[in-house]
């Protein structure tokens, strides 16, 4: 075989070629284990938004006199506008926004008086929450944003007092055949005691859930307040779902038997056995606002002899139903024994509410015709959260004397 002498130079070549692929071998690893960490470390950082008036919008803006201003960013948008009840508005009443050339929509409003307020907007026809703004509260079907304007004091949450506190509670109701959520205000000093405590049940309206009542209504807030003043007496309040179904109608708001029969047979029994509560007639007050005030009838005038305190808020029997209802519990109405425990019936009702104001008035003629002692509370408004914050203020007090 023919040998071909190596030169100097390709010997060179050579050992250059050999060094080259054995650099290659040893550094392919490396390299394809550094390409996934470079990318994983790109996987993990936070993808900005593009940089908007959003970034930095303030809304809503409450400022010292009163004025509030809203704004939403939606640059493609058509038309907007502002749904609230502030100063007596109907939650269907509009404020049309206007819209700036850098596409933020807004409307200053006011004064407004000071109070807590549910507020939604309305984007080319489709109801939203204000996306700037973390406060919100709960309706049936929906969510809607809150704002406040400092200056109520009765329902303000006040640093140097003691607070009681909020549960949120799921229970089986064997009624429905569902699991059931309810709010649970415990007053101070509850879980550092022994005692025992009245109960209230307070019940939310139609467009509410059993949120309502804590989140717009601050009812935890004009509780403590009023504990801490001396005018109320601790006491625990189990604020229910009212609702039995996601249907919102009159028909199924009329419909009471599923909530009645809830209440009396699963909830009032877990109430009972699960907090320190005084289960009596004397120490049990039930009240309730619009749809909770009419559940409150079907409730408590049938079975007076559990409830010593009653409150009807904007309310009564809608649509003539209190001839039928008469009828049907007329031994209860005329039972002198059951009223003489009654310590307080409670009747608020706005004179501009021309949803309730009507109705209010022929229940109260209704019971007084059967013998009932009424306190009413007349009140300016209308059907809104202002007037139902206010009973609650004058209520409370009245309990479990």
């Amino acid at each position: 075989m023919r040998r071909v002498a190596s030169s100097p130079a390709r010997k060179v070549l050579l050992v250059c070629s050999i060094l080259l692929l054995t650099r290659i071998a040893v550094c392919r690893p490396c390299c394809a284990q550094a390409a996934p960490q470079q990318s994983a470390q790109d996987a993990t950082r936070p993808l900005q938004p593009p940089a908007t008036p959003n970034a930095t919008l303030i809304s809503p803006e409450v400022t010292a006199d009163g004025h509030v201003t809203f704004r939403l960013y939606a640059p493609n948008a058509r038309q907007v506008a502002l749904h609230s009840e502030f100063n007596g508005m109907t939650p269907f009443a509009a404020i049309p926004l206007a819209k700036a050339d850098n596409g933020v929509w807004s409307v200053t409003v006011g004064p407004v008086e000071p109070g807590v307020y549910r507020y939604t907007y309305v984007v080319d026809g489709l109801l939203a929450i204000d996306t700037r703004n973390p406060d919100v509260s709960g309706s049936l079907n929906n969510v809607q944003s809150v704002f406040t304007v400092p200056g109520a004091d009765f329902l303000s949450m006040k640093p140097d007092i003691p607070h009681g506190s909020v549960e949120t509670v799921w229970y089986h109701s064997k009624t429905l055949g569902n699991m059931r959520r309810m709010h649970v205000y415990l007053p101070p000093g509850y879980e550092t005691s022994k005692h025992r405590y009245p109960v209230f049940y307070l019940l939310h309206g139609a467009g509410d859930n059993d949120d309502a009542w804590t989140s717009v209504g601050h009812a935890n807030f004009i509780i403590d307040n009023l504990i801490a003043a001396g005018k109320a007496r601790p006491m625990i309040v189990v604020m229910p779902a009212g609702h039995t179904s996601r249907m919102f109608s009159a028909g199924e708001i009329m419909k009471q038997e599923p909530f009645t029969n809830d209440f009396l047979n699963d909830l009032l029994p877990y109430v009972e056995k699960h907090y320190r509560v005084i289960a009596d007639r004397p120490h049990r007050a039930i009240a309730g606002l619009s749809m909770g005030g009419l559940q409150t009838l079907n409730i408590a005038l049938p079975h007076l002899d559990q409830f010593a305190y009653v409150g009807i808020l904007s309310s009564g029997w809608f649509n003539g139903s209190e001839v039928s209802f008469v009828k049907e519990h007329e031994a209860a109405l005329d039972n002198a024994v059951w009223k003489k425990g009654l310590r307080v019936l409670f009747v608020g009702v706005g004179t501009g509410d021309q949803l309730a104001y009507p109705t209010s008035q022929r229940m109260v003629a209704v019971l007084k015709a059967h013998g009932f002692s009424v306190e009413e509370h007349q009140s300016d408004g209308g059907h809104t959260w202002v007037n139902w914050r206010n009973y609650l203020n004058e209520f409370a007090p009245l309990l479990f004397h």
